[in-house]
This record gives C-alpha cells, sequence and structure tokens, in this order.
C-alpha cells in the first residue's frame, strides 16, 4: 500500500513544489477504512540520467529524510521520467530498505500500490533464479512481468496482470513503471476505490500520474478501471 507519483519530461525547476505536496502526503495522505494514518514505512525514488537509471530507496520516513530527495533531483535538474514513492507497509518487518519500492533490474523499474495477497502461488510458473528468497509480492509481481515471453515491457506487464486477475487473489494492481523510453501507469482495484486511485494530470509537456491531486492549478482526471497508459519519453 502507497502513494505514488510519476512524472514525464521532468524538471525540478518546474515540478518541485508537486514534489513538496507529495512528500506531504507520508503524513496527511488517504488510508484505507480502519488504518491509521500515515505512510511512513519507506520511500523510493526513480529517474534517468543520460539513458541510465537511478535509483535511491529508505526504510525511512519520508517527513525525515525529504532533504534527501530534494538534493537528489535538485542535482539531476531534469529527467524523461520520474517516479516517487511512499510505503505503507503490508507486510509485517519489512519497513527497510530492502523491501522499499522501487525493485529494478538493468534499466527497468517498477513501483506498485496494492497487495497481490496470494502471491507466493505466482512463483512456480516462474523461472527466476535471481529473485531473493524473503521477495514479497510487489518483487514478485516485478520479476512475474520480466518472465513473459512479450515484445515489449508494456504487454508484459498486461500478461501478468491478467493471470493475477483471473487466478489470483489482489487488492489492486497500481503500477507506474518505466524501461527509460516509455513511461507506463496503470490503475486496477479490487476493493476501496477511494484509496486505490491513480489521478493524471498534464503541464506544458509533462504527464503527471498520481494517487492524489496535488495541485488546485491543474486538472485532474481519475484514471478508470483498468486504464493503461504506454508514453514515450526519449523526446525528453
Amino acid at each position: 500500500m502507497c502513494r505514488v507519483l510519476g512524472i514525464t519530461h521532468f524538471d525540478y525547476t518546474k515540478h518541485e513544489k508537486i514534489v513538496a505536496r507529495f512528500c506531504g502526503l507520508a503524513r496527511s495522505g488517504i488510508v484505507m477504512t480502519g488504518d491509521p494514518p500515515g505512510h511512513e514505512d519507506g520511500w523510493g525514488l526513480a529517474f534517468y540520467q543520460q539513458g541510465q537509471l537511478v535509483v535511491h530507496k529508505s526504510g525511512g520516513n519520508m517527513l525525515d529524510e525529504a532533504d534527501q530527495v530534494f538534493d537528489l533531483l535538485r542535482a539531476a535538474r531534469t529527467s524523461p521520467a520520474m517516479i516517487l514513492h511512499l510505503r505503507k507497509s503490508a507486510w509485517a518487518n519489512t519497513s527497510s530498505t530492502r523491501h522499499a519500492h522501487p525493485f529494478f533490474l538493468g534499466n527497468t523499474v517498477f513501483f506498485h500500490n496494492g497487495v497481490v495477497y496470494d502471491y507466493q502461488n505466482l512463483l512456480p510458473a516462474m523461472d527466476r533464479p535471481e529473485l531473493p528468497d524473503d521477495a514479497r509480492d510487489t518483487e514478485v509481481l516485478f520479476y512475474h512481468v520480466l518472465s513473459q515471453k512479450a515484445p515489449d515491457l508494456g504487454r508484459a506487464f498486461l500478461d501478468s496482470a491478467a493471470i493475477i486477475q483471473q487466478n489470483h487473489k489482489f487488492s489492486a494492481l497500481n503500477c507506474l513503471f518505466s524501461d527509460g523510453k516509455t513511461f507506463y501507469a496503470y490503475r486496477d482495484y479490487a476493493k476501496e476505490a477511494d484509496y486505490y486511485s491513480l489521478y493524471r494530470a498534464t503541464s506544458e509537456n509533462s504527464c503527471l500520474i498520481s494517487s492524489e491531486p496535488l495541485d488546485d492549478s491543474l486538472h485532474w482526471e481519475m484514471m478508470a478501471q483498468e486504464e493503461f497508459l504506454a508514453m514515450n519519453v526519449t523526446g525528453s
């Protein structure tokens, strides 16, 4: 469970305030019915520099560590795609850098909001010896996507999503991911639509995807159930 923000054609001078408002969701973000407030169980940041993926993760609280995020983004200045994640752990004893999102391999990076409750049942069909023994649902989902024989990352994800939808129990499959050439966003939920939300907005040449609206001056539209977006970012 989490809050997530993705921005294509990221520019720190233009998007600093958006990032600041998003970081504040660690304290004020919507939570599921009956849950305590806060998304304070870790954070993760990914962006691309000169075509190469850069990832920073922490098991700490964003409310205490936001300066790290701003220092990193200020130094990067721009990126074809930037994704930021605030974690609310669904699994006991996993509030650590190891289990913080994103998960990545090579230039491919993957963020997820939701829970695949029976993720262990995905393992028999996977041939990924590099998958760590302590992997939880999102990491297993990521490697499941990478296991698909598909022509591109987007098709591989949709193939995995279809398997989970048909055969497994999940709360949501809200995902932001990228290979550095294309930025992808997907929304699907099986419960609590108000929590498992993804909104999109545009600002100049950037597309913004966020769990919650972040700027009243922008027009935010809720992504539909099973809506899938694929945006080329190589022109940045």
